[in-house]
């Protein structure tokens, strides 16, 4: 079975072999390197290599195994990471003509730690242009398709990321988020993302920003992908806490997961909201996967946390994302969007404006002083939401309001729509789901859960409190146990 192929067992497993030497890192290399060349045109997920120097690592990796001096946890593992991060060897463009022949000369900081475990970084992984997207194409590399259906989008902007590991490619991934950049893709092709909280991570040497920038971002974070809920956990292990800015007076120190049972875990779950209901087909998944959390002894209770509403979370999150993802655009063009904020907030209805919309023109423009206002209302809601972890060991939510959708890549955002049972909504919906977690800074892990009837991966996202990403992965290892986790898709399968 495809399943059993080397290619696909987990990172913890391959890690294992090669310290034992039942593999060699050369032979895995190459593996890994005929798979991507057999599949790959199909699937467009892996768009550049360094091979030769990929190769001198692998050989000398199994030297200094067979001397008894390996190194580091992932020892000779190959492996791939976005298209956003800076590794030497390749170019790193995050999908901008611009940055085509940006070639760095230092890893990012996230990548660097890798390497220092043994990891060899052999590719890159698609994503959208500057990491904008839901949907992973750019005119530099093309479009990436989703292993589940080719006429489907793979997810942004890690979708070339998710691709890579649901096909074989790649034992872990390196991603990052801001708008669902992990966790929708994970939920598009059915695989494992980790949204970590925020600031556990260093984002140095990765676009955007700009290349060469020191200052770690707001809301935008770095995180580890995989197949296994317990290789997000060795990778998160690896590359959290070495944050140039906070050392050496920091220390990270992350504490256990709350429980180690599905019995004990008080479970809340948030399924639905007027603001943005969800596909019928999803629901489905979500009923059995309530009736599998109950029959393995979890306490579960259904309804949003106390006091709280998409609608009260999803526009500051707008506004917070706007302000940081646009600073580069000309102070002309922010100034004049922030003007108009102001008629789309009387117009939206008429205008059929995405929801929010005067929100997201708002934040483009948003001075200094606005924006550390807006900052401080969304650091007083983390403080009231936080509340309900007193309460619930975690809150499970979609990661989105529906599954893969048809590759639509229509210039303006604001006006592409999807179907969701029956109803046409706006395209922007999709970031309403995956908005609290982000807005509040907390660890969410997007995990699969099962399949629609037409054979569509499903996953839900699980929200911890903020430095309890243990407990939100062992959550997602533990449903693993219980309802499944990741299956090979058919573009796939040999």
């Amino acid at each position: 079975m495809t399943q059993d192929l080397p290619e696909y067992r987990s990172a913890r497993a391959l890690a294992g072999a090669l310290t034992r030497g039942e593999l060699s890192s050369r032979d895995l290399l190459e593996r890994f390197l005929a798979r991507i060349d057999r599949l790959n045109p199909a699937l467009n997920a892996v768009v550049a290599f360094d091979r030769e120097n990929a190769r001198r690592a692998a050989d000398a990796a199994d030297a200094a195994q067979r001397r008894g001096e390996a190194r580091g946890a992932l020892h000779g593992l190959p492996l791939t990471v976005k298209d956003t991060y800076e590794v030497p060897g390749m170019p790193c463009t995050a999908g901008a003509p611009r940055f085509r022949d940006h070639l760095p000369k230092a890893p990012a900081l996230a990548v660097r730690r890798l390497q220092e475990e043994g990891a060899i970084v052999f590719g890159k992984t698609n994503v959208p242009f500057m990491a904008s997207d839901l949907q992973s194409y750019n005119k530099i590399y093309g479009v990436t398709n989703n292993p589940w259906d080719r006429r489907l989008t793979s997810g942004g902007s890690s979708g070339g990321a998710a691709v890579a590991l649901a096909a074989g490619f790649t034992p872990l991934e390196l991603g990052s988020d801001i708008g669902g950049s992990i966790r929708i893709p994970a939920h598009f092709c059915g695989v494992y993302g980790h949204k970590p909280t925020h600031g556990i991570i260093s984002l140095r040497g990765h676009i955007p920003g700009p290349p060469g920038v020191r200052l770690e971002p707001h809301l935008a974070v770095a995180g580890p992908m995989a197949r296994t809920a317990d290789d997000l956990d060795l990778m998160l292990d690896l590359v959290a806490g070495d944050v140039p800015s906070l050392s050496p007076g920091w220390r990270l120190a992350l504490p256990p997961a709350r429980h180690d049972t599905l019995k004990e875990f008080r479970v809340l779950l948030w399924l639905d909201d007027p603001q943005c209901p969800i596909d019928e087909h999803m629901q489905t998944v979500y009923r059995e996967l309530r009736r599998a959390l109950e029959q393995a002894g979890a306490s579960v209770d259904v309804g949003a946390p106390a006091g709280f509403d998409l609608d009260r979370l999803y526009p500051p999150y707008v506004t917070q994302l706007t302000a940081s993802a646009l600073a580069g655009m000309p102070g002309m063009q922010r100034r004049l969007m922030n003007l108009v904020a102001p008629v789309v907030r009387k117009a939206g209805e008429w205008l059929d404006t995405p929801a929010h919309a005067d929100r997201f023109l708002e934040g483009a423009g948003l001075s200094h002083a606005a924006w550390l206002a807006s900052a401080d209302r969304a650091a007083r809601l983390r403080e009231k939401f936080v509340a309900a972890f007193e309460k619930y060991d975690v809150i499970l939510a979609p990661p989105a309001l529906t599954t893969a959708f048809a590759h639509d890549h229509s210039p303006a955002l604001g006006v592409r729509k999807l179907t969701v049972n029956g109803v046409r909504r706006h395209y922007t919906d999709m970031f309403m789901w995956i908005a609290p977690a982000t807005l509040l800074g907390l660890p969410a892990t997007s995990a699969p859960v099962g399949f629609t009837e037409a054979g569509l991966p499903v996953n839900v996202q699980v929200i911890g409190a903020p430095y309890e990403d243990k407990t939100t992965i062992r959550f997602a290892a533990l449903l693993e146990q219980v309802i499944g986790g990741f299956r090979v898709p058919p573009l796939a399968g040999d």
